[in-house]
């Protein structure tokens, strides 16, 4: 296992970790509105990091579909995904690439 895999599993147990905190200390929260307050960000800013997450899982298929030049049942069969399932992911990291590349946003 790379370092860089062990840095991103150690990273991935720390968040898991935080979370697992944050709800113990909401559900013994004395103050329900503070609580509900706080729930509510956390809700929102878990939404934003899993909006993230997949983002990045789709873009590291794309790049395993071109570093590979796979065809899209082969990408499917790499991933043990359907073969929609990985046209979803590349349709997401070409729509997220062309939203963020200025010279394709103007053709």
């Amino acid at each position: 296992m790379s370092s860089e895999r062990i840095d991103l599993e150690i990273n991935l147990e720390f968040i898991k970790r935080i979370f697992d905190q944050m709800d113990t200390q909401l559900e013994s929260m004395s103050d329900f509105d503070e609580a509900y307050e706080i729930a509510t960000r956390l809700a929102v800013a878990m939404r934003t990091i899993a909006d993230r997450a997949a983002m990045a899982r789709a873009k590291s298929a794309a790049k395993i579909s071109e570093s590979e030049q796979l065809s899209l049942q082969g990408l499917a069969d790499k991933l043990g995904i359907s073969k929609s399932r990985a046209a979803q992911l590349l349709r997401n990291a070409d729509h997220d690439q062309s939203m963020n590349c200025p010279e394709l946003k103007a053709s």
